[in-house]
């Protein structure tokens, strides 16, 4: 873990930190604008029954406090974890967290549970509802300033791949939020989607994770699989895919069971707030092939998607060129993160 967060350092996106610090303590100090403030949080929560998680975020605030912009709330996909929000796409760019922070926009990126310094409750209790409901139990805390010493009035879930199922499954069952960027998902099935999960094993027999307890049920993708199926190679840095390697999270079997189900149209027609929906163009998850469509540009998605929206989601898309799953960490990665920051910006005006 220490050589991780080394190569984080000189990547750019980590502060210098004291020989004793961990990755972990590390990638709660991501540089940021001047005048913002980011802190490690700490939620608790239930989980089916009376299992109980604590679920750890990295909040940024500008240095007025929230001002007029709305919280968004980010949840990582499968197997990653607070560093997809974190990392850069190549050392001095900014990272979703950093541009954001820039633009005065505050941010509490979470580790799901099950990942990143989040609780490790048992594998076949993290589910798709599960984990809503987890989101939706923060949401209230972060409402209502019984945490962290301040009420937040206005929130916006921000997903990617399986962190946007849970964010439509929260948003569709709840209520409780302003509005969703669905990214790195939609309601098709790409080429490479169904091999994806052939290609898990169990995280304690990866070389990721020697040294940690990972519990039973816990997975993650086969070593150096990942830029087969998150990357466009013509659009990412062979340094970024090495890094994003070394710092893969995990899923669990009980994510896996329940991923489809949250692909229902029922779900996604519940959603009464305003949706913008993010791809990457050769994103082969979703994009392509016998089962799906191409990616072509907003158009496209808009089409595909929104017969599985109400017309209260008032759906938007955007399509970064060239780019492959991991929108974030594709070179062109900051394409994405301006039409986001648009988006925010006309959907919630100061």
């Amino acid at each position: 873990m220490r050589a991780i967060a080394v190569i984080l350092i000189l990547f750019g996106c980590l502060a210098t930190t004291s020989a004793g610090d961990s990755a972990s303590a590390a990638s709660r100090r991501p540089p940021v604008a001047a005048g913002t403030s980011c802190r490690s949080v700490r939620f608790p929560a239930h989980l089916a029954g009376t299992a109980s998680v604590q679920v750890s975020g990295l909040l940024c605030l500008p240095a007025d406090g929230l001002g007029e912009h709305p919280l968004q709330i980010l949840l990582a996909g499968a197997t990653y974890d607070k560093q997809y929000w974190l990392l850069p796409s190549a050392p001095g760019r900014p990272s979703w967290v950093s541009w954001m922070a820039a633009r005065g926009q505050s941010t509490l990126t979470l580790d799901r549970p099950g990942t990143g310094d989040s609780g490790r409750p048992p594998a076949d209790l993290l589910t798709m509802a599960s984990e809503a409901d987890v989101v939706h139990q923060i949401v209230g805390q972060l409402r209502s300033g019984v945490r962290h010493g301040r009420r937040f009035g206005r929130i916006v879930l921000v997903g990617h791949s399986v962190g946007t199922s849970v964010a439509l499954v929260e948003a569709a069952t709840y209520h409780d939020v302003d509005g969703v960027v669905a990214s790195g998902f939609l309601h098709s099935y790409g080429p490479k989607l169904g091999t994806l999960f052939s290609d898990m094993h169990p995280a304690a027999q990866d070389p990721r994770f020697t040294g940690e307890t990972e519990p039973d049920g816990y997975l993650t993708t086969l070593p150096n699989t990942r830029a087969t199926y998150f990357y466009d190679s013509r659009d990412s840095s062979p340094v970024i895919v090495d890094l994003d390697e070394l710092t893969k999270s995990t899923m669990t079997t009980g994510e896996e069971r329940t991923i489809p189900a949250a692909a229902d149209p029922k779900i996604s027609q519940a959603i009464t707030v305003p949706v913008l929906v993010g791809v990457g163009e050769n994103d082969q998850l979703f994009c392509g092939g016998p089962l799906s469509f191409p990616c072509t540009d907003a158009s496209a998605i808009i089409a595909h998607e929104q017969p599985f929206y109400s017309p209260a989601a008032n759906i938007e898309a955007y399509v970064l060129p060239g780019a492959g799953h991991v929108m974030n960490l594709q070179d062109n990665s900051t394409r994405w993160f301006a039409a986001a920051t648009d988006w925010l910006n006309r959907r919630f005006p100061a």
